[in-house]
């Protein structure tokens, strides 16, 4: 097992019974007054056996809004296609409104 860790994630790669997987993960300040921002990123994967799994998710937040957004793509191993999933909501404290999207 081999583990790099910088400021902003890691990774960590290990075998197991001639397979290698690879684990590596990010988190993200993006923030500049007024707004506040943060990202973060997980991924698993294996080259050997086709596996590719990430998870993204991100955080807003200015006077009149706030909103979140998880993002999941994965790669499917009968036909190797990118496969995506992803909610986002947003409220709006001005107009008093949500708004949700969801998409795959």
């Amino acid at each position: 097992m081999s583990t790099e860790a910088t400021v902003n994630g890691f990774k960590a790669t290990m075998s197991y019974e001639r397979q290698i997987w690879i684990l590596e993960g990010a988190v993200r300040d993006e923030s500049r007054y007024p707004l506040i921002k943060y990202s973060s990123l997980v991924r698993l994967s294996s080259p050997t056996s086709l596996i590719d799994v990430q998870l993204m998710s991100n955080a807003t937040e200015d006077t009149e809004t706030t909103s979140r957004g998880f993002e999941l793509k994965y790669l499917t191993s009968r036909h190797r296609q990118l496969k995506t999933l992803a909610l986002k909501a947003e409220i709006n404290r001005l107009r008093k409104e949500l708004k949700l999207e969801v998409n795959h």
